[in-house]
């Protein structure tokens, strides 16, 4: 279980690492990085999550609460955030930083890669559906908190319709598959192994993109924010997770899929905010690579207390 631990978590900073080494030698620069996203999105994840919907056992109850929990626990995380924010006098851009960063949570190439890694395609699934919640999310409070506290830029026109374009995708892919999933018609076992190949696939190309982007900043004076970003990250949000898992009587797998992503590290999706609103970016960046280094060492004692 360690090994295969590692290689999840090797394979998501390897590929982040890769794509900014290869935007520094000038050949993943944001145009490329651009069209790669949207071949991901429009390609293979609608593909991806097709085939994992059409597998899934939608008329299990328990799966339906996946995604409440995901909000709730993500949710959680505005109070200590909050707290922390106005005790340590954060700067305006700074707290839109800091509350979308404790918000959202890397519960995709890092949670549910790892998931598909350790557990297999059904806990990769799982994690898909845990997730809906993050887009809407993302494009609604993630938005609103980081123009209230920056301000500064304003996305266009264009780049709101590009956005809702390229949310559609996804779900379309999702939708596709629970029709087919509620209609009765068995998915065919080689689709099955294609699927075991697209998930590393379109998981390495969009975190190449997503690297390509990232500005490395060592967190050395925002060492007490981190450690309390940490706290939220690594022992807050699984001790609300055990806590729910136990409320809602929840076991097995979906037990296990909630309580992994309860403790993953900072999303990536917070360090584009900077751009489009002027919130705090170094704060970010430091935020994303503190969490996620300190995240792999942590996973390795975790995930099997979990099982």
């Amino acid at each position: 279980m360690p090994v295969r631990i590692g290689l999840s978590i090797g394979l998501f900073v390897g590929s982040l690492a890769l794509g900014w080494w290869l935007h520094r030698r000038g050949r993943l620069d944001a145009a490329r990085a651009t069209r790669l996203v949207w071949f991901v999105m429009t390609g293979p994840s609608p593909v991806v999550l097709c085939l994992l919907f059409w597998q899934m056992n939608l008329r299990s109850a328990e799966l339906w609460l996946l995604p409440f929990l995901g909000l709730l626990i993500s949710s959680s995380t505005l109070l200590p955030a909050i707290l922390y924010a106005r005790y340590a006098r954060l700067s305006g851009p700074q707290k839109g930083s800091f509350l979308n960063c404790a918000f959202f949570s890397n519960l995709g190439y890092f949670g549910a890669f790892t998931a598909y890694a350790v557990f297999g395609e059904t806990a990769y699934g799982l994690c898909i559906l845990y997730l809906v919640f993050f887009i809407p999310s993302f494009y609604s409070l993630g938005f609103w908190i980081a123009a209230r506290y920056g301000g500064t830029v304003k996305p266009s026109g264009t780049q709101t319709m590009s956005n809702d374009r390229l949310q559609f995708y996804p779900f379309a892919g999702m939708l596709a598959g629970i029709l087919l999933n509620l209609a009765g018609i068995p998915r065919p076992a080689l689709l099955g192994l294609v699927n075991q190949l697209l998930i590393p696939a379109y998981t390495i190309l969009y975190l190449l993109a997503i690297g390509s982007q990232l500005t490395l900043v060592w967190p050395r004076q925002w060492l007490r924010i981190c450690l309390v970003m940490s706290g939220i990250k690594f022992v807050y949000t699984p001790l609300i997770a055990w806590g729910l898992v136990h409320l809602f009587h929840l076991d097995g797998l979906p037990r296990i899929v909630v309580l992994l992503e309860a403790a993953t590290p900072m999303a990536v999706s917070p360090l584009v905010l900077p751009l489009l609103f002027g919130v705090d970016r170094q704060l970010a960046n430091a935020l994303w690579l503190f969490t996620t280094i300190l995240a792999v060492p942590w996973f390795m004692i975790y995930l099997p207390l979990i099982r």
